[in-house]
């Protein structure tokens, strides 16, 4: 690819004397930016097109949705002092006015034949260096190129909802995208005020495909009955740290769209189980319980106020003695019970009378072993709390001469936020149940018990999570550093998924994935070959230390 230092200027596109736009793609402040579909993502693309300085061609077949974005711009240009801007939009219901058009940016109904009739039509009537791209969060790109001769300038250029806020675009490589489409659309989403990535046209993307799991899990969760959905909610944003809880983020984008998506990345990946759709989902949308556009979901935003949230408790003026396993599946936790005023010891003697025992140990670094020597060593009203994000409970029990005192927590996500998950066998006492209660409060954290299960709640949807972007990663979608950054700014996920994954240990994750899929006996849980390969490579960091 050559460029020149001042090439001609072309639609207020800088045009290298070969034809292609170059590496240093420069944008005017007015190329003419054609938008099909004037719905909630349509008109919110406008408005970015329109702070940005373009002129905008906004198309609909529906006039009453024209109207309806029409008053939009009009009140969000107004509101940021820039009302004269809306002499810079035309409204259309004639597809043949995208003719001047620098750029279409197709944001219709997620329907492939739809799509690729547009993109034959405009074929037609623009001209051959105007750029055709789809807003397509779901559907192949290279699928919508193929209804056009000229599929090099056809790429993905997805937008997030709310687009006028959030920053992510992922521009998508067709099979047959050129390298300057993609460098234009790279500098035209800059210039947005976006910040772009660029991603193979593999099911779902970056963000769609990696962010499956969140809702996969949640749903599995809940229809295990392992908690309620407010519950799996309030551990996901209390104890992970995320924004918002699966069940809450799937209401505001609507169920029904979800579950479209579930499908149809099920389809397109030709029945990968880690995407299987879940029935919950189906018979919501069949009850037309679509979340908040429908008043109902899995909340009833109907009669519901504001979402009570349980608040945290006060840490407490503690003292007493805890023993402690050597275990390393509770980072944290340790030093918070020090700070906290408790006495930390390794190795009882036999008049001590201890509050509790805690036992750290993953099941591949003496779980049974630990578990075993505490349980000698506790006296039999005292709670023996043991982390179980790897390993059964139920199976914890069995080693032990007292299973009426034995507390499963998470102790992968102890220190993470608010909220500590807590499961108990059918033999825990009462006494037992209210010790370890207190104690979780006495740090800090509000207790949530829920149903044993493998791999509890944040532990299994984080490694999901986190297997997921090793698999996008291994396939090529993108590098690790752009999948982090996608699903930060994508999905307000409070850190990247790989960075997050070598904060609690890739060889934990494997632990955990490994326990799921023993438990469950599915593909599903399978860790992916690169998720491995990174959890050997920190076995052999940490024992070069």
């Amino acid at each position: 690819m050559t460029s020149t230092s001042t090439p001609p200027l072309e639609n207020n596109i800088a045009i290298g004397p070969d034809g292609d736009i170059g590496p240093n793609v420069i944008i005017g402040p007015d190329v003419t930016i054609g938008i099909i579909g004037a719905g909630t993502m349509g008109s919110g693309i406008a408005l970015v097109a329109l702070f940005a300085g373009h002129r905008v061609i906004l198309h609909d077949v529906v006039p009453v949705m024209l109207e309806q974005a029409k008053t939009y711009l009009e009140k969000f240009l107004t509101r940021k002092g820039q009302g004269d801007r809306m002499a810079k939009v035309q409204f259309t219901a004639d597809i043949e006015d995208f003719a001047p058009a620098t750029v279409i940016i197709e944001a219709a109904l997620e329907d492939l034949p739809l799509k690729q009739d547009l993109f034959a039509r405009l074929e037609r009537i623009c001209v051959p260096e105007t750029l055709l791209t789809t807003n397509t969060s779901t559907l192949p790109v290279t699928a919508i190129a193929s209804a056009v001769s000229t599929p090099a300038r056809v790429a993905g250029f997805h937008f997030f909802n709310p687009a006028p806020i959030l920053p992510l675009v992922e521009v998508v490589r067709g099979a047959l995208t050129s390298q300057a489409t993609l460098d234009f659309l790279v500098a035209l989403a800059t210039q947005m005020g976006k910040t772009p990535v660029v991603t193979r046209d593999t099911p779902g993307f970056i963000v769609n495909r990696v962010a499956r799991p969140f809702y996969g899990e949640a749903l599995r969760l809940l229809g295990e009955n392992v908690a309620t959905h407010a519950q799996i909610d309030w551990a996901v944003q209390l104890g992970g740290g995320f924004r918002m809880g699966p069940f809450r983020l799937m209401d505001l984008i609507g169920i029904d769209i979800n579950a479209a998506a579930m499908k149809s990345m099920y389809e397109q990946t030709f029945g990968e189980p880690r995407y299987r759709p879940h029935w919950i989902q189906a018979q919501m949308t069949q009850a037309k319980r679509f979340g908040r556009k429908s008043g109902q979901g899995f909340y009833d935003y109907r009669t519901e106020g504001e979402e009570s949230i349980p608040t945290p408790p006060e840490v407490g003026d503690n003292a007493g003695t805890l023993i402690l396993s050597e275990g390393s599946y509770a980072p944290g936790l340790a030093a918070l019970c020090e700070q906290a005023g408790y006495a930390l010891v390794h190795h009882p003697v036999p008049e001590m009378s201890p509050l509790a025992g805690l036992v750290f140990n993953g099941k591949n670094e003496g779980l049974k072993d630990a578990v075993i020597q505490m349980d000698a060593t506790l006296p039999p009203d005292v709670p023996l709390l043991c982390q179980c994000a790897d390993a059964p409970l139920t199976e914890i029990a069995t080693w032990m001469d007292y299973p009426e005192t034995l507390v499963g927590f998470d102790g992968l996500f102890f220190c993470n936020g608010t909220l500590v998950t807590l499961v108990s066998t059918p033999f825990l006492t009462d006494a037992i149940r209210q010790a370890a209660e207190n104690f979780v409060r006495s740090l800090g954290r509000i207790p949530l018990w829920i149903e044993d299960s493998p791999g509890l709640i944040l532990p299994r949807i984080l490694s999901m999570l986190i297997n997921e972007a090793a698999f996008a990663v291994l396939e090529g979608v993108a590098d690790a550093d752009t999948v982090d950054l996608a699903m930060r700014l994508g999905v307000n996920y409070p850190r990247g998924l790989v960075e997050w994954g070598q904060e609690i240990g890739f060889g934990r994750v494997v632990a955990v994935l490994n326990h799921l899929q023993a438990e469950y006996g599915e593909d599903r849980y399978r860790a992916c070959s690169l998720l491995r390969r990174w959890a050997r490579n920190e076995n052999l960091k940490n024992a070069l230390k």
